[in-house]
């Protein structure tokens, strides 16, 4: 079920409990309006006449403890309505506030994939690859790798904002390809093009946590590694 027929469904539901209610409601008026006339007739037959049962007192001092307990059931039942009302109009309200993050997050993912294959369609092509803003002195193949390198930029962010891989790892794939010479050259390469990024955003702040790790040396190859 999608979000549009779950909301309605939520909307029939709340509808149908305050009809329900209303119905219910109707029903006590009217049992207690019929009540009301039976005990003022038993009073009456009671007494053998209205005069004899005015000399008791008036009629409706009789009933001022039912008529209490018919006015508190009557306030119990609309503060029910009530919080059920707000109840419904909270999850509506939440429902809508999961579909528009879901909508949002939807097209972003679908404008990164579409952005993975504007690169992948450059890597196979060198005149489109020259359309990219890398120094046109740079031999096609050093752009390639250029563009590859943006690839695996663009995955290890879109796994870092997914959660699809934990914090941990994510730092172990950002030291496994800081150790790339020429991963090191593309991001210095783009450092004027991340530098325009909103601030805010999680890219910009991604890419000052692969700043900050490749600011250390890079790691020595496996076999010169100090036990």
């Amino acid at each position: 079920m999608d979000s549009t027929e779950g909301t309605a469904g939520t909307v029939w539901q709340y509808t149908w409990k305050v009809l329900v209610a209303l119905i219910l409601l109707a029903v006590i008026a009217v049992a207690c309006v019929a009540l009301s006339g039976w005990m003022n007739d038993s009073v009456v037959s009671l007494s053998g006449s209205m005069g004899r049962a005015k000399d008791l007192g008036t009629v409706g001092q009789y009933f001022d403890a039912g008529s209490a307990v018919f006015s508190g059931i009557a306030l119990l039942l609309v503060i029910v309505t009530t919080v059920m009302q707000r109840r419904e109009l909270a999850m509506q309200r939440d429902s809508l506030g999961k579909s528009q993050w879901e909508l949002h997050r939807s097209a972003e993912t679908e404008m990164r994939k579409l952005h993975m294959d504007l690169i992948k369609m450059a890597i196979d092509d060198d005149s489109l690859a020259k359309l990219w803003s890398y120094d046109d002195s740079i031999p096609a193949e050093q752009v390639r790798q250029y563009l590859y390198a943006n690839l695996i930029f663009s995955h290890l962010l879109l796994n870092h904002e997914l959660h699809v891989i934990d914090e941990t790892n994510i730092l172990g794939h950002i030291h496994g390809v800081a150790r790339s010479p020429i991963f090191r050259e593309y991001w210095v390469a783009s450092a004027s093009a991340r530098a325009l990024l909103n601030q805010e955003s999680t890219e910009y702040k991604f890419g000052q946590l692969i700043d900050s790790i490749l600011q250390q040396p890079p790691d020595p190859p496996d076999g010169l590694r100090v036990a």
